[in-house]
């Protein structure tokens, strides 16, 4: 996938050493590695927590403009940073240096988590909505099962008893659908069910049978991934991988930030019917 390693540095990851003021390039990190020091010694200390805060408030931001979803106006921008910004302070008390994750990464996967936590407890999606979706992608999966290949509009549409146009009606809606690796798995009424990249990402969990179920969705995971159209599996690797943003995904693979954003949700819909079937 050379596509791939030539954009890993076209947006790399904000980090702190980039963004943190009142320290110099040189020491920026170590100064951080310091204060976490401080901070874990002390956790009842608001001061430190409080400048750990201050140096990553930037990752909010980040996740915020990396949203592959089309949002109602009565949600505010600055309400989406507002839940960010919960789960980038539950991320800095959570984090556990001893694991040697990078705090980054950690606390963007949390971010993106808190936020769509909000957005499913506010529930701005009407139910029938979810409902098309999801029997799209049961469709999607059943017809590659079948043919070895995904399926063409026609053969969505007879699979599904629909016109064509009321085919890319239910595309549409799955594109404003939050749709995401970071999205709960069960129903939409499970709650405590954890997300695919919660499962994926812990992998030093001291509960040996979470680990193993992690080990074993991350293989059925990447089995998953592996299924996908050639171009999807570019699109996911780049945006989750590479953390690049949809404009600057379509300029890689010459096509519009809207229709990136088409892709990412067929991609998420084959991706969660093969992992439910």
């Amino acid at each position: 996938m050379s596509e791939v390693s030539k954009t890993k540095r076209t947006k790399p990851m904000p980090s702190v050493s980039t963004q943190s003021k009142g320290s110099g390039e040189g020491n920026g990190e170590e100064n951080v590695m310091v204060l976490w020091k401080k901070y874990k010694d002390n956790p009842g200390n608001k001061q430190y927590r409080e400048q750990i805060i201050l140096r990553y408030l930037h990752l909010v931001r980040y996740v915020v403009s990396r949203l592959p979803v089309s949002l109602p106006t009565s949600i505010a921008h600055e309400d989406l940073v507002s839940y960010g910004t919960m789960g980038l302070m539950e991320a800095v008390e959570r984090y556990d240096l001893s694991r040697g994750l990078k705090f980054e990464t950690y606390a963007v996967t949390r971010i993106r988590g808190a936020i769509i936590d909000q957005l499913r407890f506010q529930d701005w999606v009407p139910r029938g909505v979810r409902k098309r979706s999801k029997d799209l992608g049961e469709a999607m999966v059943r017809l590659e099962e079948k043919n070895g290949r995904p399926p063409t509009e026609d053969e969505l549409c007879a699979e599904l008893n629909v016109t064509k146009a009321r085919l890319k009606t239910m595309v549409a809606e799955s594109n404003n659908l939050l749709i995401s690796l970071d999205e709960h798995r069960g129903s939409d009424d499970s709650s405590g069910a954890g997300s695919l990249m919660d499962l994926v990402e812990d992998m030093n969990s001291p509960d040996p049978e979470a680990d193993m179920e992690a080990v074993e969705l991350k293989k059925r995971l990447a089995n998953a991934i592996g299924k996908l159209p050639e171009r999807e599996k570019l699109l996911i690797a780049l945006y989750y991988h590479e953390n690049m943003t949809l404009k600057e995904i379509g300029e890689v693979i010459n096509v519009s930030e809207s229709r990136v954003c088409q892709l990412h949700a067929q991609a998420i819909l084959r991706l969660r019917g093969n992992l439910d079937s």
